[in-house]
């Protein structure tokens, strides 16, 4: 069953690679090459294997009784629990349905990474992976800048070009870089070898450049909260670098115009109606929910129902705009404590992990990650990263190498 293994490890890898680099929709000669494509193939295989291998079925059943003792795994499944059994009473059972079976192969995932990708080498695998592929996803989104493409934003004080690269939105691309950028800024700080720490040093500019020229107020703020987490869980000394980094912001012309946008009402109009409909929906249903995904279905009931600031009225698939008003509206009070319980337990997680692991690679890099994760719950406040599958999965990858290290560490696998 080594072979198998192996497989699995590799579709893990091309599923990180096609996900960030592919199109959303791709498809080949008419046939789908998505990353879509790519998770439901991992998922086969897995289970596939778990009928076939009597060492992937102890693994399995072992990992049932382990994943139903864990807070952070419990909250997972609760708030996916949740949003299955909203399917009964939402309006649009179908979208309901594809919203919560999206989200749950999420959480398939995390389970074959933690309890069927047992050796080291094949984690470590998996994060150069991700390295490399947002490596390339940055320098395209660099070239994207320099040759004048990518959305074009007129703004109250300047015109900007915001990138997109490969992630096909530039709030998104700002919040993938966001994840990514911590964990290696450790890494370059701790590293001795010359050479891994001109790669982690490459790896952070690239970051930060991506992050600037998606010109994501959302990433930006993100970038400072998480920077600051960083401060606190690590070194106060870096204290110094967010006074360096602040003073050159301010002095470039575009990037202070558009920190100034932040707190412009004109520019928020457009988030603050999304929220104001949530809201409304929530004091209609505030133990229930609507129905997963049903925001969009009865937008427009509600927006004819209230009063708004301004006249902004959404196009198609969009959502509130904020991951906690989507989850108390569409699954009521048992669907956003699930979501908040399982958002502050991976930071727990994260955290405790970091503290404990001897192996510097790993303690640096989820070091870092801590601070990821509290950008994360911040960014979702702004907008809703859950619906955007280039982003939200690597936040699970990563939460499940470190669960998967710290498991087979304890079963002395590792």
């Amino acid at each position: 069953m080594k072979k198998s293994s192996n497989i699995l490890f590799y579709l893990i890898c091309m599923y990180i690679f096609v996900l960030s680099i592919f199109p959303s929709k791709f498809n080949f000669k008419g046939i789908p090459f998505n990353g879509d494509i790519i998770l439901a193939i991992i998922i086969l295989v897995y289970f596939i294997k778990i009928f076939i291998s009597k060492n992937t079925m102890q693994r399995f059943i072992n990992g049932i009784r382990d994943f139903f003792t864990k807070w952070n795994s419990l909250f997972m499944l609760l708030w996916i629990g949740m949003m299955f059994i909203s399917i009964i009473y939402a309006t649009d059972k179908r979208l309901a349905l594809q919203e919560s079976a999206r989200i749950s192969t999420y959480a398939v995932l995390v389970f074959i990474i933690k309890y069927e990708i047992t050796k080291k080498k094949y984690l470590d695998g998996i994060i150069y992976s991700t390295t490399i592929t947002c490596i390339i996803v940055g320098l395209v989104g660099i070239y994207q800048y320099f040759q004048g493409l990518g959305l074009k934003h007129v703004g109250k004080y300047d015109v900007v070009q915001r990138i997109t690269s490969t992630i096909e939105n530039s709030n998104n691309l700002g919040a993938y870089f966001v994840l990514i950028i911590f964990p290696f800024i450790l890494l370059a700080i701790k590293e001795k070898n010359k050479i891994k720490k001109i790669f982690f040093m490459l790896t952070v500019i690239i970051s930060l450049l991506n992050i600037i020229l998606s010109f994501s107020r959302n990433a930006w703020l993100a970038l400072i909260i998480g920077y600051i987490t960083l401060i606190f869980v690590y070194n106060f000394k870096l204290i110094y670098g967010a006074i360096l980094g602040s003073g050159v912001a301010l002095c470039i012309p575009t990037i202070s115009h558009r920190l100034k946008e932040i707190g412009d009402l004109s520019q928020n109009l457009s988030r603050i109606s999304l929220w104001e409909i949530a809201i409304k929906m929530i004091k209609d249903k505030p133990l229930l929910g609507v129905g997963n995904g049903n925001y969009r279905t009865l937008y427009i009931e509600y927006y004819k129902k209230i009063k708004r600031i301004g006249d902004y009225k959404a196009h198609e698939k969009f959502h509130p705009h904020n991951a906690y008003l989507k989850a108390q509206c569409e699954l009521g009070i048992i669907g956003s404590v699930s979501l908040i319980g399982f958002l502050v337990t991976s930071f727990l997680k994260v955290n405790k992990f970091s503290n404990k692991i001897n192996d510097n690679f790993y303690k640096y890099f989820y070091k870092g990650f801590t601070a990821s994760v509290v950008a994360f719950m911040f960014m979702n406040v702004i907008d809703n990263f859950f619906s955007a599958p280039k982003v939200v999965a690597f936040f699970f990858i990563f939460l499940a190498v470190c669960h998967s290290y710290e498991y087979n560490l304890e079963e002395k696998n590792i």
